[in-house]
């Protein structure tokens, strides 16, 4: 007797790895096309297995044929926390897989270019070679006074790397961890306060969302550079972006929150012509390495399920 193959829906087949997309197009009835977030919603409740990442926003519906998430990220906001609550669904992510992101490198790598890019003015028109003389603007990472925030597993590898550079670093961790005395742990007020470049690597959770409020992001001094490799909601976005337009800050982010890209798409816009303003659209961890290693991991997670079942 023939089995009938399960639906599969990707509604971003551009975030995924040819070796996975092979391996599932053989295992599943696959439909890998590009949707938009309406679009996504009309139709994923009529498959059986999502494959997605944090492209598109999924929303709860109780009369659903899905009974597989796969989602290869540690984040999980672009998933309905109704289905976390369905026990006839099951959701791999990247959540607390600590010894196999591990191996994970790509946002630290992309943390370091969103240094140097805003650090060598790469966002300005090139001046000319006569001009050049009179009109230097880049700096150095050497002795620039760095504010690294989560002394995690992305913290602990950019520190190294800035180390290596002869960086000034100052490290705030709220949790209760091991803190080697040859490394400047300071509180977060002195770190805001004090530090050219602020780096933000804490993981969104209920008790991390707008960590850095508008009081606590008020004690910026004027040219601080932040840096946001981590999730737009740990931060009051609408605040930072006032300080932006104002120009009292630098703000280059690799992330966004889904509330902010909804509703102000056209503020978003018009800040994209401030040089002290980045988007780079959530790319950060999507190297070709990054995204194999983490899809196979995922999948593997799911195929085990699966024959256990």
């Amino acid at each position: 007797m023939k089995i009938k193959k399960k639906n599969l829906l990707c509604p971003s087949p551009k975030s995924f790895s040819s070796i996975i997309k092979k391996i599932l197009l053989k295992k599943f009835k696959c439909n890998f096309t590009k949707l938009n977030n309406s679009e996504f919603n009309k139709i994923c409740h009529k498959y059986e297995i999502i494959l997605m990442r944090f492209d598109n926003v999924i929303k709860y519906k109780q009369n659903t044929k899905i009974r597989f998430i796969l989602c290869p990220t540690t984040a999980t906001e672009h998933i309905d926390e109704q289905f976390f609550k369905n026990k006839k669904i099951k959701i791999f992510t990247l959540r607390n897989k600590v010894k196999f992101l591990q191996s994970i490198r790509a946002t630290i790598e992309f943390t370091i270019f969103l240094i140097l890019f805003c650090l060598r003015k790469t966002k300005q028109t090139l001046i000319s070679k006569s001009k050049l003389s009179k009109n230097i603007t880049h700096e150095e990472i050497y002795k620039k006074k760095f504010g690294i925030i989560g002394y995690g597993r992305i913290g602990k590898k950019v520190n190294k790397i800035l180390t290596s550079f002869d960086a000034d670093i100052k490290i705030y961790e709220i949790k209760k961890i091991h803190k080697p005395k040859s490394l400047n742990f300071v509180s977060l007020n002195n770190l805001l306060k004090t530090c050219e470049i602020i780096l933000v690597h804490i993981p969104l959770n209920l008790h991390n969302e707008n960590f850095l409020n508008s009081a606590k992001l008020r004690l910026l001094k004027k040219g601080t550079i932040l840096i946001n490799t981590s999730r737009g909601n740990v931060l009051d976005e609408e605040y930072i972006f006032s300080l932006v337009k104002k120009k009292k800050v630098s703000y280059y982010t690799d992330v966004i929150s889904n509330k902010i890209l909804l509703n102000k798409q056209k503020a978003i816009k018009q800040m994209k012509n401030n040089e002290n303003f980045y988007y780079s659209g959530h790319v950060a961890g999507l190297t070709r390495e990054s995204v194999e290693k983490t899809d196979l991991f995922i999948y593997k997670n799911f195929s085990k399920s699966i024959k256990s079942n």
